[in-house]
């Protein structure tokens, strides 16, 4: 598949009155058609500001972004608001017109573009279908739910026949039974309709779910980029590893954190050395197998499951543990050998988990 969205050494600075801010740092990434793309990375690290530089909302302080094959620095303005008619946009906070109802809200980007009005009913009256809404045609924003909310923004932004679907913490302002089903929604858009998805998060659960590559913004560059389930299985920066080991996103580990800590700490046995930890993943191949038990068996040391879970990843269930290992150096060793014969990934961590 050929790149639909090119970002080539993006820089972005912001000047105050007291200051020079670089929100962006030489970004670097290339987004296929018909791709579910994450980007992903905590509070001001700069991802909204790149996805506003990927339609020129926010123009770039220099560098290149371009639109299938289009350099967007080199369009008139004419060409530009065009373009934008193949990028539709969704954000957080839904941006609805509060005194217009759902088909109205749905109409508008046609009525911008001077469609036929017929023809503009009738296509937002299918996307009320897409998005499973066809009953609330004549409702008002205040009478939605968030969820219903954020499907008429996702309906409104496929209004224009879009290519490509931005998605600027979509999901953020929603619980998650909703945020699961608006994520559906997305990849049944994505599957059947061919948009090419960008998603910006700062929640891991979500890019996991379902995303197929995913970028990680931290304060303004990009420190890793790849597939999801290889970056899952072997995080490399920093950034990711506070996301996926440590689970710093805030949707995660809160209650499986709290069942652990009870009332009070856990003493370790005193032969577990808590400054060597390892976080394992198991493919689906070596899910049927009891391997943590048949470790401890064979080298006859106990180990600590400081944690363990089950995450979906683009589909497919994917178990985690991190585990503290026996002091001796040799056993260690031997018991993260005999993991990896196992075809199970194996991570050193760092830190408290």
């Amino acid at each position: 598949m050929s790149d639909i969205i090119e970002v080539k050494n993006l820089v972005k600075t912001f000047t105050t009155k007291d200051a020079t801010i670089e929100a962006l740092k030489g970004i670097d990434l290339n987004i296929e058609e018909g791709d579910v793309f994450g980007i992903i990375g905590m509070s001001g690290a700069g991802k909204s500001t790149l996805v506003r530089c990927l339609n020129f909302l926010e123009k770039p302080t220099s560098g290149t972004v371009m639109v299938e094959g289009r350099e967007l620095e080199s369009l008139k303005d004419a060409e530009l608001r065009k373009l934008r008619g193949s990028i539709g946009m969704i954000f957080q906070g839904f941006n609805l017109l509060m005194q217009s109802n759902v088909i109205t809200n749905i109409m508008f980007p046609l009525e911008i573009a001077g469609a036929d009005k017929d023809k503009a009913l009738e296509r937002a009256r299918t996307l009320l279908k897409t998005v499973d809404l066809a009953e609330k045609e004549k409702a008002y924003p205040a009478q939605l739910s968030g969820g219903q909310k954020q499907r008429v923004a996702i309906a409104r932004a496929l209004a224009t026949e879009p290519r490509i679907l931005l998605c600027d913490e979509a999901t953020s302002a929603l619980d998650p039974q909703t945020t699961a089903s608006i994520l559906e929604l997305l990849r049944k858009i994505n599957k059947e309709m061919g948009v090419t998805i960008v998603v910006i998060t700062h929640q891991m659960s979500v890019v996991r779910e379902i995303c197929n590559n995913v970028a990680i913004i931290e304060d303004g560059a990009l420190v890793e980029t790849g597939r999801v389930a290889e970056i899952f299985a072997h995080p490399k920066s920093k950034a990711a590893k506070r996301l996926i080991i440590e689970g710093k996103d805030p949707d995660e580990w809160e209650a499986q954190n709290k069942a652990i800590a009870g009332n009070g700490s856990m003493e370790l046995p005193a032969e577990l050395h808590e400054d060597r930890k390892i976080r394992i993943v198991f493919q689906t191949n070596s899910s049927y197998e009891p391997v943590i038990a048949n470790m401890i068996l064979r080298f006859g040391k106990p180990v600590n499951i400081l944690r363990a879970d089950t995450k979906n990843v683009g589909g497919t269930a994917k178990g985690e543990m991190i585990l503290g290992l026996p002091k001796e150096r040799d056993t260690q060793e031997e018991m993260i050998k005999y993991l990896k014969e196992r075809d199970l990934a194996v991570e050193e961590v760092t830190g408290n988990v």
